[in-house]
């Protein structure tokens, strides 16, 4: 019943960390250049910033979680701080308010997917490492879950009052983390790190040297790729509909909303395939319908063939949102804290490349850049299915 209680909580964590990313992401351009008058440039800085931050984070916590003696602690600090960060925005709604947000707080709450994921791995390897890979994409799917629900409810909230809401709710959200986390501390059982003595829980009495193989080295360069055109969309998706289409708020919340039911289950069944097939022959695929959603979107003419893109967005998204976390945590041998922080680290470098794109955009409208995003995915196609190559290669 331990293993259960635990999950529970996981579930619950992860649920309200989707909803405080479901409530913010779709409309944080919005806040930041139509409300607060941010011009593409500086938002483009805003966010180069916020990667920078976030990945020095990334990597810090990433290093010191394999190396403390309760991995709780770290999901706690970054739960804590999305409420400040989120907090803060909502509060102060100035340009200042959100910038010192966005480049000293958030890339804390940001980690807080990653540090979960950390210490969800860790904790399944040593309670049910038969299953670990298919637990996380359960997990995952509660991740998308609150995308399913929250950005119509936020979309809606946010054109009733205004568009700083859907900081509060994000906000409350990593309240609700932050005590679905703290209640791990009931059962003793739930703690994950290293021993007092030589050993972890994790059953490593010295960790690895970190080391990444070749053919894990493209994957990585693959899944980046997908990541850089994963945060375009993110950006541009809301600012089509809004602007090259002429749509609305809530518009804007249905698509993601759409995009993320579908999602849901396909995510499962990529999991489950995950156990029969290599990741990189999955994620080279998604990575490759990506490419094709992107084309779509950058020549669609009305809101309704976007929305009706979203089915292929959500195949392609599914996976390479949940099987890329498995992936990456396996970069490194001996080292799943680590190797996880590659997830924020990847992330990071997306939104540093991504806010270069949207910063250097010579059109007047945003549906060009999706074409860039669509020339990306190819090129993620090509570096997993090298990787795969080389995997075999090794392997053999």
């Amino acid at each position: 019943m331990a293993v259960q209680r635990i999950t529970g909580l996981l579930v619950l964590n992860i649920f309200m960390s989707g909803a405080a990313y479901a409530a913010m992401n779709p409309y944080r351009a919005i806040v930041g250049i139509e409300t607060l008058g941010f011009s593409n440039a500086s938002f483009g800085a805003l966010m180069a910033c916020n990667a920078l931050g976030g990945s020095i984070i990334a990597v810090m916590l990433g290093w010191i979680s394999d190396k403390v003696e309760d991995r709780r602690v770290l999901v706690l600090l970054c739960a804590i701080g999305g409420i400040l960060g989120f907090g803060l925005v909502w509060a102060v709604r100035t340009p200042i308010g959100f910038a010192t947000a966005f480049c000293l707080l958030i890339p804390f709450g940001n980690a807080l997917f990653s540090q979960s994921f950390s210490y969800s791995r860790a904790f399944y390897d040593r309670e049910r490492p038969e299953k670990s890979q298919l637990i996380l994409s359960f997990l995952r799917t509660a991740f998308t879950l609150a995308w399913i629900i929250v950005p119509p409810l936020a979309g809606w909230f946010a054109a009733k009052t205004s568009t700083y809401s859907v900081f509060g709710i994000s906000a409350f959200a990593h309240v609700g983390c932050t005590l679905a986390v703290a209640l791990l501390w009931i059962d003793s059982r739930s703690r994950i790190g290293i021993n007092r003595g030589t050993k972890s829980d994790e059953g490593q009495s010295v960790l690895e040297r970190p080391r990444i193989a070749l053919g894990h080295r493209f994957g990585v360069v693959g899944v980046t790729f997908s990541m850089i055109a994963l945060q375009l969309n993110t950006v541009l998706l809301p600012l089509i509909i809004l602007k090259d289409l002429g749509g609305t708020l809530e518009q804007v919340g249905v698509t993601a909303a759409v995009a993320a039911a579908i999602e849901a289950p396909i995510m499962i069944g990529w999991g489950y395939l995950a156990l029969r097939w290599r990741k990189e022959t999955i994620l080279a695929i998604s990575c490759f319908l990506f490419a094709i959603y992107f084309g779509g979107v950058s020549l669609a003419g009305t809101y309704q063939l976007v929305l009706g893109l979203q089915v292929l967005a959500a195949l392609a998204i599914a996976a390479l949102i949940s099987i890329s976390i498995s992936y990456l945590q396996e970069a490194i041998p001996g080292r799943v804290g680590l190797s996880t922080s590659l997830v924020d680290v990847t992330r990071v470098i997306a939104s540093l490349s991504a806010a270069a794109i949207f910063a250097a955009n010579p059109w007047a409208t945003y549906g060009p850049l999706m074409g860039v995003a669509a020339v990306l995915c190819l090129g993620g196609t090509g570096a997993l299915i090298l990787a795969g190559r080389l995997a075999l290669r090794y392997e053999a």
